[in-house]
């Protein structure tokens, strides 16, 4: 009984390891994720130092003539 499951497994695993379809689907997947992720992060990091300085500006332009 174990040993018919272990066969099972195996062939199982060497079907799975054989199989090309959708490598370049995942391939491209990958390419994509290593190009958002980073620029998601640079865009955030990037906004929030904008969000910044506009809040500087509209303090400064706040501030009554001397």
């Amino acid at each position: 009984m174990i040993k018919k499951h272990t066969r099972r497994i195996r062939v199982t695993c060497k079907r799975f390891i054989r199989n090309q379809r959708g490598a370049t689907m995942l391939e491209w997947l990958l390419v994509v994720g290593a190009i958002v992720l980073p620029s998601y992060v640079v865009i955030q990091i990037l906004l929030d130092t904008l969000v910044g300085y506009y809040q500087m500006s509209v303090e400064v332009n706040g501030l009554p003539f001397p």
